[in-house]
């Protein structure tokens, strides 16, 4: 009877440490987005496993003091059956392969399980370590404090420690995990999307917007038959219009609401008054983030923002378009002429010939390269940043992994720019070469 009693006794026990240990797997290991979603659905298991997660360190801390009692008294339990009831060499037999049962079936195979079929296993065990913690806190918590004391006396403030919000570096880690399940062009696509949405909060308007440089102005001055004239001929919806200087921008114009307003006096543009036309401009400062601007254009109903600098000097302009671009990659529409396809052109050889003013990112994200963001946003700033100097044409450097050559050079601005990848040299070898 007493053989018999002590296979129960080892049975339930075990099977106590297996639960134990499997739910400790399954409440740290569960996916907490998967959980919120099916939380959403009603899921009352799934909300109690969120509310253990929340409180990751009291119900893990419970599930290891359950669990080492358990883990004391199966050998407590096997080693006074021996003694009491078995031969010495029948009793040391016993007693290893007891020892070797809890760590076979009371570890490794509830670990396993719980891995295996995480979020069925995690919902399962929720009610039944709810209700054990609600009984057993109080003790918990005693022994965390002893545990936190003992801690504070070697120097280790745990309370004292600030917990990192890793939540978007989960988030990246995931989608760069996903990457490696499928490499189709569409998967690609998406992977790239979501990467860029977390990107928009930490790159700055003057990253994507369009340089003053390549800004299409109009003088208010101008009679409003020749204002007339530049609209038509113009592909943007939103024009500056500025006073006396280029850089003096005094309004924005919008086509439609020029060409409304002709409408309304028959098409006898010089009864049209351009000062009742316009809207005042809005200037942002360079260092607002795309994610906050967004936020803004949301707000304020607007598309259309003008980039300024510390010192208040124009910068360019920033559109909806523009951070929409940074999100899905270049939208290229029936206005654009084909120009923007001709920035970058790949060739036969494996090489690619660039604008200078090609931005840096959309190099990166097109042909997956490392080249640096941080000192400059096109891909002229950066050479000329690495090499501080303006190169002539023909010159070839070494930098981020790739052969530069200098195609073509006007006045004091780099104008085209050959690159050819898997450079062998590293990133800091400089190579300068005149042809």
């Amino acid at each position: 009877m007493i053989h018999i009693l002590f296979f129960v006794g080892i049975v339930i026990l075990l099977s106590v440490a297996a639960f134990l240990s499997g739910s400790e797997t399954a409440i740290t290991g569960a996916s907490k987005a998967y959980l919120y979603h099916l939380a959403k659905k009603g899921d009352q298991r799934a909300k109690q496993v969120i509310t253990l997660q929340e409180d990751m360190s009291l119900s893990v801390e419970t599930i290891l003091v359950l669990n080492q009692l358990v883990s004391f008294l199966i050998p407590a339990f096997s080693t006074w059956y021996s003694f009491e009831h078995l031969s010495p060499t029948m009793g040391t037999i016993c007693t290893s392969s007891v020892a070797l049962i809890i760590i076979v079936y009371a570890e490794i195979c509830p670990k396993m399980v719980a891995i295996r079929f995480i979020i069925p296993f995690a919902l399962f065990i929720a009610p039944c370590i709810t209700k054990v913690l609600s009984i057993i806190k109080p003790i918990t918590i005693i022994l965390e404090k002893c545990a936190k004391f003992s801690l504070k006396l070697i120097g280790v403030d745990i309370d004292g420690q600030p917990v990192e919000d890793q939540s978007d570096e989960e988030l990246r880690g995931a989608i760069e995990m996903h990457s490696s399940v499928s490499d189709e062009e569409d998967e690609v696509q998406k992977r790239s999307m979501l990467k860029n949405v977390l990107d928009l909060e930490t790159v700055f308007v003057n990253r994507a917007m369009v340089h003053r440089k390549h800004l299409r102005t109009i003088d208010i001055s101008m009679p409003p038959q020749q204002i007339a004239k530049e609209l038509a001929n113009c592909p943007f919806s939103r024009i500056p219009l500025w006073r006396d200087n280029p850089e003096n921008i005094v309004g924005i114009l919008k086509a439609k609401t020029f060409f409304r307003a002709l409408e309304l006096y028959s098409g006898d543009a010089g009864k049209i008054k351009i000062s009742h036309l316009i809207s005042t401009p809005w200037f942002i400062p360079e260092t607002t983030s795309l994610l906050d601007q967004l936020q803004n254009f949301r707000k304020k109903r607007e598309h259309f923002a003008l980039v300024v600098d510390e010192y208040g000097d124009l910068l360019g302009c920033i559109t909806l378009e523009d951070i929409l671009e940074e999100i899905v990659g270049e939208i290229i529409d029936e206005y654009d002429n084909g120009e923007l396809e001709n920035d970058i052109k790949i060739q036969s050889d494996g090489s690619v010939i660039v604008n200078g003013a090609t931005p840096i990112r959309d190099l990166n994200r097109q042909f997956g390269w490392d080249i640096p963001e941080k000192t400059a946003s096109t891909i002229a700033g950066y050479i000329m940043y690495e090499v501080r100097k303006i190169p002539d044409a023909g010159q070839v450097y070494a930098l981020s992994g790739l052969r530069i050559e200098i195609l073509r050079r006007q006045r004091n601005q780099i104008v085209a720019v050959k690159l050819t990848p898997n450079m062998q040299n590293g990133n800091d070898a400089h190579i300068e070469q005149n042809n």
